[in-house]
């Protein structure tokens, strides 16, 4: 490993969470951690239907937050309120007090997925309205949550408001990739000194009652023999595992605090790791078919490392397989071509069957699983994964115990269909 410590190094201080839980949202670092470190999965519902739930009480939310009147909590959905209370916690871990304009000229950056029930939620009302005799509360109401949604789709509007925000602030979009590519924007931005600490959160939304039948109508379009991806809501998902059908799906939002190393010694912060490098790519489909040779996954890995790290001090690599037997060939193809033979003994695991495959938050919840495993010393095991699958080159570590390891360097992958890519490289706490 070639790098140095330095004053601009971009460091994760901060995790906030507002995911699926037992009883209620998984929220705090530590929470999180009990979660992945047993493989734990908070998908089954009391009706057979397997979804990440994430149900939300606004006066709760409102009695959180004060400073925002109850009549706008009331109109912000349910992922705006995700991306707050992921926020908050994240605020609270780093030991960020946002009251007192300590996220004043933070960077406040938010991936989505563009999920349509978010959007669907909000804009039918405006076009069922009945202008001639609803009420202007009702009116403004129905408009406002509109704006938020239909239109603009942003969760960094109202953390940003939140916090008093004056820093570069925006929303990024390019699928389960998102959150991801934000992290490494956010490095990138405190390296070159535009900012000194920045809020990266991937947030989605999915309403359950549509996914039954967005699983019907996926299966009469599955023609042919080819791996496909598919939708399960009556059984749990399996990543790396033979019994791998498909995906679960989940709601939530994740946040990390990024922080160049100079402010965070300033304040005496403790931090979780750094980020050493992160690289898009793209495979040049014509279409959104899958890249399922992994060829732009592979380029962005060996991108992300160059100069820095050689493949072979990498001592653990998160995945991004959803459940399904394309992804799960599809990185069968990516480990090999990255680390060659030594691949057979690199473990390679992934957290979807804890949470559900939940969009844009992937990229921070995987990069958060990574560095509490580097800071816990252990390898959090494949959730719901038993019997691996045959084109597992690598070990998905199996069962639900995981096993004691030193990591000093790692690996981040996350990919969508439509074949965007992004890797990112992550070095311990001490580095």
């Amino acid at each position: 490993m070639t790098t140095t410590k330095g004053p601009r190094d971009a460091l994760v201080t901060g995790m906030g969470f507002c995911l699926p839980g037992r009883t209620a949202p998984t929220a705090t670092p530590e929470q999180f951690w009990t979660a992945v470190a047993h493989g734990d999965s908070f998908l089954a519902q009391d009706d057979g239907t397997y979804f990440g739930s994430v149900p939300l009480d606004p006066g709760s939310v409102a009695a959180r937050l004060p400073e925002i009147p109850p009549r706008f909590v009331e109109k912000y959905s349910d992922i705006h309120l995700y991306g707050l209370l992921a926020l908050l916690e994240a605020c609270e871990d780093a030991s960020l007090d946002w009251r007192a304009g300590a996220l004043g000229e933070a960077a406040v950056l938010a991936g989505r997925n563009a999920t349509a029930d978010a959007i669907v939620d909000t804009y039918l009302p405006v076009l069922l309205a009945d202008t001639r005799n609803i009420s202007p509360r009702e009116a403004r109401s129905v408009l406002f949550r509109n704006v938020l949604n239909a239109v603009m789709s942003d969760v960094e509007t109202t953390q940003a408001g939140l916090v008093g925000a004056t820093g570069p602030s925006y929303t990024l979009s390019c699928g389960c990739a998102s959150s991801s590519v934000l992290l490494g924007n956010a490095a990138r931005m405190i390296a070159a000194g535009e900012t000194e600490i920045a809020v990266v959160t991937g947030a989605d939304y999915w309403r359950e009652s549509r996914l039954r039948q967005y699983a019907e109508l996926e299966a009469r379009s599955v023609t042919g023999s080819e791996p496909q991806t598919a939708t399960l809501v009556d059984e749990p998902m399996r990543p790396y595992d033979q019994r791998a059908a498909g995906l679960n799906y989940g709601n939530g939002a994740a946040t990390l605090i990024l922080e160049s190393r100079a402010h965070a010694r300033r304040r005496g912060a403790r931090s979780y790791g750094r980020l050493l490098a992160q690289t898009t790519t793209r495979n040049a489909q014509p279409n959104l078919a899958l890249d399922v040779e992994g060829t732009g996954a592979v380029r962005a890995a060996r991108s992300c490392m160059a100069g820095i790290a050689s493949p072979d001090e990498i001592d653990y690599v998160n995945g991004a397989a959803t459940g399904d037997r394309a992804f799960n060939l599809m990185e069968g193809n990516i480990m090999p071509a990255i680390f060659g033979e030594r691949a057979a003994r690199l473990p390679v695991t992934v957290q979807e069957a804890v949470f559900g495959h939940s969009g844009a938050p992937l990229g921070v919840v995987g990069v958060a699983a990574t560095l509490q495993m580097m800071g816990h010393g252990h390898i959090a095991p494949t959730a719901n994964c038993e019997k691996p699958a045959d084109v597992c080159t690598f070990d998905p570590v199996p069962g639900t115990q995981g096993r004691p390891a030193r990591i000093d360097l790692a690996l981040s992958l996350n990919y969508t269909i439509g074949s965007v890519a992004s890797a990112i490289l992550l070095g311990g706490a001490d580095d």
